[in-house]
């Protein structure tokens, strides 16, 4: 198994009951010519979760390793990719797809596998993905439109990973995202790392684009996930934009000269985020993030003039928005 496996699906899982079963059906229904596995775990879920995948791994002995977790080591700071998965895949190739997303195309992996197989100077391949809002708030839609198969520039990748793809639609070299950068690690610390290995993969390779839905993100599936979103949770949304831009000045100690400009534009366009939900608004409005405000809107640039220089306006508006006030 460990000379034939061509692909290792690795799959977090965390209170996933009402989707596990979906998810792990979808790698499994993948028509191949070649073996792959499935590496899953439960990070000690409350609910059924654990049961559903210990029942899956019974039954695909040959194709499904599962890891059940007693005590839940995400809220300990610990990371499962680097710690179990990652020294364990056997894959030539490594795909992640969370608990709760699945795959909706039996040829996902063959398509993939067929393209860096053949494309020896690529580090990753990935395709469109259909957001489904659970709560029905918004209806589905495609996260990306680029019209077409295409290379993707590392101008996405650091301006941020939903421009170039969703976690669910990845298939890298597993030399590459097991190989992981210490801007890597300060992001992972932060709560994310998608963009961390779009950069990542970009500085090791080209990443191909395949204009094809093949796989879903499942939106506000539980109070737990990360797309249950950051509006109005101020301490949530502050640490994401804090993460983005340290990871962003931790890559700076390695990224060539080409993308530097990009790196600390980018740190820029955070600080400015930053500043705007901190209330700092009269911040905004000096160099270097001037140049960022013109850019804006007229009706945040008037917002910003107004919390500038009414500030009991702007108090009132911060405690609105669920800001506080610092």
């Amino acid at each position: 198994m460990e000379k034939e496996c061509m692909v290792s699906i690795l799959c977090t899982a965390y209170n996933h009951e009402e989707y596990i079963a979906q998810t792990l059906d979808s790698f499994l229904e993948q028509e191949t010519d070649f073996p792959f596995e499935i590496l899953v775990s439960d990070d000690a879920s409350t609910d059924k979760t654990a049961e559903i995948i210990r029942d899956y791994a019974a039954r695909y002995p040959d194709i499904i390793r599962p890891w059940l977790m007693e005590e839940n080591i995400f809220s300990q700071g610990r990371n499962f990719y680097t710690e179990f998965f990652f020294p364990n895949c056997r894959g030539k190739y490594v795909c992640l797809c969370e608990g709760d997303d699945y795959w909706t195309d039996k040829s996902k992996l063959r398509r993939q596998v067929d393209f860096l197989e053949s494309h020896p100077d690529y580090s990753a391949c990935v395709h469109n993905t259909l957001l489904h809002y659970c709560d029905g708030s918004q209806p589905d839609r495609p996260l990306l439109s680029h019209g077409q198969d295409r290379d993707l520039p590392m101008e996405f990748m650091i301006s941020g990973a939903s421009q170039a793809f969703h976690t669910s639609s990845l298939m890298s070299r597993r030399e590459v995202i097991t190989n992981t950068q210490p801007f890597y690690h300060v992001a992972y610390s932060h709560g994310f790392t998608d963009q961390a290995n779009a950069i990542w993969f970009r500085l090791n390779g080209k990443v191909r684009y395949l204009d094809r839905l093949m796989s879903v993100y499942r939106i506000n599936s539980n109070s737990a996930a990360w797309s249950s979103g950051v509006d109005g949770q101020y301490d949530k949304l502050r640490n994401f934009i804090i993460g983005k831009r340290d990871m962003l000045r931790s890559l700076l100690t390695q990224i060539p000269e080409e993308y530097r400009k990009l790196v600390e534009d980018a740190i820029l366009e955070r600080e400015f985020e930053l500043m705007y939900i901190e209330g700092r608004d009269r911040e905004q409005r000096r160099e270097p993030y001037r140049s960022i405000l013109r850019r804006q809107s007229f009706s945040y640039r008037l917002k910003n003039f107004v919390k500038s220089y009414l500030p009991a306006v702007q108090r009132i508006y911060r405690r609105h928005r669920g800001y506080g006030d610092n």
